[in-house]
C-alpha cells in the first residue's frame, strides 16, 4: 500500500492577497514535500436573488481559467499540483476542499489600521470551520 501524500489546500482568487497565499503555500509545499491543490469557488451574480444571466459569462469558466493561470505560474511539478473548481460561497468550498489536509492557507485583505487588523469574512470563517490548521497570509 502506499502513503497518500500530504496536501497543502490554498484558496484562489485572483487577488493580490490570494497570490501572496499562493506563494507562501507554494513554499511550505515544496519544503515539507507536500502536493498543493489551488481551490477557488464562484457562483452566480444576483440581483434581489435572482442569479443574473449575460450573454458569454460564464462564472464556472472563468474560475477554471483563473486557477489553472495560477498553477501554470508555479515551480512546483505539475504531478504534485491540483486544481479544484468548485460552485458555493467560498469559505463553504475551502472548508471542504480542505477536509484531510495537513494545512489551509488564505489571503486575508489589509483595509487600514483598524480594519487592517481584522480578517476578512472567508478568512475568518476557514479559521472557525476547517478541521485543519489554517494560514492566514497578509
Amino acid at each position: 500500500m502506499t502513503k497518500q501524500r500530504d496536501t497543502v489546500v490554498v484558496g484562489i482568487d485572483g487577488s493580490e492577497c490570494s497570490r501572496k497565499a499562493l506563494a507562501w503555500a507554494e513554499q511550505y509545499a515544496s519544503a515539507v514535500g507536500a502536493d498543493l491543490r489551488l481551490v477557488t469557488a464562484w457562483h452566480w451574480l444576483t440581483s434581489y436573488g435572482v442569479p443574473l444571466a449575460y450573454a458569454g459569462y460564464d462564472p464556472a469558466e472563468d474560475a477554471r481559467k483563473m486557477v489553472e493561470a495560477a498553477a501554470a505560474d508555479l515551480g512546483m511539478p505539475v504531478k504534485r499540483i491540483h486544481t479544484v473548481v468548485d460552485q458555493g460561497p467560498a469559505g463553504n468550498v475551502l472548508v471542504d476542499a480542505s477536509n484531510g489536509a495537513m494545512a489551509l492557507v488564505v489571503g486575508t485583505r489589509g483595509h487600514g489600521t483598524l480594519a487592517g487588523a481584522l480578517l476578512g469574512s472567508t478568512s475568518s470563517f476557514c479559521t472557525h470551520h476547517a478541521s485543519c490548521p489554517v494560514v492566514v497570509v497578509r
